[in-house]
Order: C-alpha cells, then structure tokens, then sequence
C-alpha cells in the first residue's frame, strides 16, 4: 500500500474521532497536505489561517523550497471554533505519530513554541529555535509559528535563514503528486 493510501484510511478513521468536544462545532478537517514522499514535514500546532498559510509558503519559497519539497500537517486535525487547550493537542498526539510511522520523515520542522514543546521538550524555549534536536532517526528544528511573524518583520527574517539551514540537510526528493486541499474536510 503507497503512503498516500495509508494516509488516506488514516485521516477517514480520523475522521470518527471523538476523543475530545473539539469536534463539536469545528470549522472543518485538515490532516495533512504535500508530498507524501518528502524527508521534510512542518507541524504546526492547528490547522493555518488563510494568511498565515499564505505567509508559510512564502517563507518556504524564499528559503529555496517549492511547492512540492514538503509535507504539511499539525497536531491537532480539526479547525477549532475556540483556542485548544494542552489536553486536546494530546489527545491528537496520536493521529500526529501514526503519520509519523507513514511519512518517516528524516527532518521535521516544529512551527511555533507550543508545537515544539508538545514534540520535543516542555521545557524548550524561544532562545532553541533553529537549533537541531535529534530524535531517532528524525532532525528536528523549532523554529518561530508563521502567525507571530505578522508581528514581527525581524522573526519572519529570521524563520528564512533557519528554512536555509533545514534546507541545506534536506535531500532532493522527486516529487509526488500532492495530496489536495480537498483534503479539508466539513465535519457534521
């Protein structure tokens, strides 16, 4: 079974999941976008706003990336109509490491404190971001979420470097075809 059809029955079973009220109410699902065969995945925390998806492209493309280098997803796979709290990102851990074992990512980038204290350490601070953490056989970097670069021209220079250095450790993969925003799903 290809990537792509395993994470596919992954996102329908995740489709069910009641583990938490989140599903009350949300805005729709999101389980992942991308190549499906990259060494290289971004987790954010939630599904993106349009703007800060828009601004997370353009930070990839002016670090080198195309539109095809990566795989998008985060934590938690439902758009939320109230601010998560801790316990529903770990009740979705689990959604987010089954993905794992699909994509086996070589290089993960953590987007934003919250993301990289879930990961990696709850103890990891802004003054860690684009520095390299190894985990297994994966890399990961936090670096600044593409919401609070809005805020700050200096934090959306700074993401572009640290995007430098991820891609300097990033092999060239071919392309996949890429999984669709059809993907962002309506739940009842």
């Amino acid at each position: 079974m290809t990537k792509s059809a395993m994470l596919s029955n992954l996102q329908q079973m995740n489709i069910a999941c009641t583990q938490c009220e989140l599903r009350n109410g949300n805005l729709g699902l999101v389980f992942g976008e991308g190549n499906v065969n990259s060494p290289l995945v971004f987790v954010g925390r939630e599904p993106f706003a349009q703007q800060t998806e828009e601004l997370l492209h353009q930070i990839l493309q002016e670090a080198g990336f195309g539109t095809g280098d990566v795989y998008i997803t985060n934590i938690l796979k439902c758009r939320p109509s109230r601010k998560p709290t801790l316990s529903h990102m770990e009740k979705c851990l689990p959604w987010l490491r089954k993905q794992y074992c699909i994509l086996k990512p070589s290089v993960m980038v953590l987007l934003g404190l919250t993301t990289a204290q879930t990961i990696l350490d709850k103890d990891i601070t802004l003054k860690q971001f684009g520095k390299w953490f190894q985990r297994g056989d994966t890399m990961m970097m936090p670096i600044y979420h593409p919401g609070s670069l809005l805020a700050s021209p200096l934090r959306h220079e700074i993401c572009v470097k640290y995007l430098r250095k991820v891609k300097e450790v990033c092999k060239p993969v071919s392309p996949a075809p890429p999984v669709s925003r059809a993907s962002d799903t309506t739940l009842q």
